[in-house]
């Protein structure tokens, strides 16, 4: 593992793919919840596809942390990805009292996630450009 050297720009080309990933994940996710009124297959498959580009990310920031690359930055990507990835997950510990319920709790999760998201990016990438 340590003879492979990752570009800094696959973290970014990855960031921006979890950046849309996670704003579909919103759509998707209030839809349901708000015309829809539940939390369906697609909804789920949308949740779980974020769910894993947040996990590709995380582990391309390690390996790239690793390489000595971006430690200046650490705690913001550290708040920002895992933070993100720790609220989608929260969902799965949340009671489910009612489909429609259960919805919106997914739809809240993702919103703050998007948050997290956005945070990491956006100021990841002003510590990036210096």
């Amino acid at each position: 593992m340590d003879e492979i050297i990752l570009q800094p720009q696959l973290h970014l080309l990855v960031g921006a793919l979890v950046l849309l990933t996670s704003l579909v994940t919103v759509v998707t996710t209030g839809r349901g919840a708000l015309s829809l009124k539940r939390f369906g297959r697609t909804e789920q498959g949308v949740f779980i596809a974020a769910q894993l580009a947040l996990m590709v990310q995380i582990m391309i920031g390690i390996k790239l942390l690793d390489q000595g690359i971006g430690t200046l930055q650490k705690y913001v990507h550290y708040i920002g990805g895992a933070g993100a990835l720790g609220l989608l997950v929260l969902y799965y510990w949340l009671p489910k009292t009612s489909e429609q319920d259960h919805a919106r709790k997914a739809l809240w999760v993702s919103v703050a996630s998007l948050v997290f998201v956005a945070l990491a990016f956006f100021v990841g990438g002003m510590y990036a450009r210096g």
